[in-house]
């Protein structure tokens, strides 16, 4: 019988205790994976669905809420800029591409997102496609025509050609709100999917979001307004100028050069109107709290797995005290010492292997199913991709197994053949 067939009895002999160990095993090594492949994977879909943005514009306030707001639809916009502002800065002579952003109404619980064509021509690097393809329809040319996001139109069920109602707010009722029932807008276009929360968005122009909040300043500057929208616009030109002017949530800003750039930066939060953030050092920003609680369930996951070495041991100790006759009577049949130390240390590797791959196979499912649920409320594409740390961290879980026999070994290794013999 070969060393390995021997150890493998062992450990078949005492099922419950080996059980117990492989499930403490399984649970540190998933527990630790786990935390490394969602972190990994979540914090590349983050970067991935952020890469068309470059600097974003905003009102005072916080920088965070704004990048979330902007890029992920998410927590509630900051107050608006003027439209004066967003005019002056897409006129600066610094500034390659301002894209603006209205943002505040929603249908179904899908945000609204007022902004220009430019939008759409948004990309990640210069030599790259744009960003955004429609997969059917086309791009919306006059006020009230949305294209919608494709996570959006899966959801509300929105086909080309079909009318929608949105509600004030951004998390609007499921009932109907007619807050803008006297606007109703028409998909012209659906998005394909970007596997980012843009596909959460409904796009719609500008024009549409000033009508429909009866803002009038700078309407009759942008082009392609049907003499309709031209009339209604004049109607509402006619209300009490002393309204309060809403503007514009928030400007995508693409300068010309960095230097144009860092200078636009320094001059906006400089001022006292609006603030200007790069959203990678927000989200870097972000990273270092994710990081907090990633280190916070690493370290939970090593004490698991020095449970694990601790179950190891015992249950190895307590295995070697219990054979010491039966380990007498192999050496009397010729076993040798080393031998009898190959197979305690085979039996403390094959559990903690047998264990780290059941983790390994655990830590993917687990990652799976969470990932899923996030994939689907945010959009964010979290790939779950294979990482040579994951090696590392198996190889240190066995190691430490290893470690955990030696002592039992070095016990089998000197079993007195007498003393054990002698002591029925």
């Amino acid at each position: 019988m070969s060393l390995i067939s021997m150890a493998w009895r062992n450990i078949m002999i005492r099922k419950i205790q080996t059980i117990i160990t492989l499930i403490i095993i399984a649970v540190g090594v998933a527990l630790t994976l786990s935390t490394l492949i969602m972190a990994s994977g979540l914090k590349e879909g983050i970067v991935e669905a952020s890469k068309p943005y470059g600097m974003i514009v905003g009102s005072k306030g916080s920088a965070n809420q704004l990048v979330f707001n902007t890029i992920f639809l998410m927590d509630t916009p900051l107050g608006n800029l003027p439209l004066s502002f967003y005019e002056s800065l897409k006129t600066d002579e610094r500034v390659k591409q301002a894209v603006p952003f209205a943002l505040g109404d929603s249908y179904k619980g899908y945000r609204l997102v007022g902004t220009t064509g430019e939008f759409f021509e948004l990309r990640s690097k210069p030599s790259d496609p744009p960003y955004f393809q429609l997969l059917e329809g086309s791009f919306f040319e006059h006020p009230f025509e949305a294209v919608i996001g494709h996570k959006a139109a899966e959801a509300t069920g929105l086909q080309i050609g079909d009318t929608f109602r949105s509600g004030h707010g951004v998390v609007q009722a499921l009932e109907d709100d007619d807050s803008h029932a006297q606007h109703p807008y028409t998909v012209v276009g659906i998005l394909d999917k970007t596997n980012a929360p843009a596909d959460l968005g409904i796009y719609v122009s500008m024009e549409s979001y000033w009508i429909s909040h009866d803002q009038m300043e700078g309407l009759e500057e942008h082009e392609e307004v049907a003499h309709e929208e031209l009339e209604e616009l004049e109607e509402l030109e006619e209300h009490d100028e002393q309204e309060e002017e809403q503007g514009v949530t928030a400007v995508l800003v693409n300068p010309y050069g960095y230097i144009g750039l860092m200078q636009l930066y320094n001059e906006i939060n400089n001022g006292n109107q609006a603030q200007a953030v790069f959203p990678g050092q927000v989200l870097a920003k972000v990273f270092d709290m994710m990081g907090n609680g990633e280190l916070v369930l690493q370290y939970i996951s090593y004490v698991v797995i020095g449970m694990a070495a601790l179950t190891i041991f015992l249950s190895l100790y307590s295995s070697t005290l219990e054979r010491r006759r039966s380990i007498a009577i192999l050496r009397t049949l010729g076993a040798r010492r080393k031998s009898i130390f190959a197979i305690v240390m085979l039996e403390s590797f094959l559990v903690v292997s047998f264990g780290s791959l059941i983790g390994l196979a655990l830590s993917y499912v687990v990652s799976a199913g969470i990932t899923s649920v996030i994939s689907g409320q945010s959009t964010i594409a979290i790939a779950l991709t294979f990482s040579w740390d994951h090696i590392s961290v198996i190889s240190i879980v066995c190691l430490i197994g290893i470690i955990a026999g030696i002592i039992p070994a070095i016990l089998a290794y000197r079993t007195e053949v007498v003393r054990n013999l002698n002591s029925v």
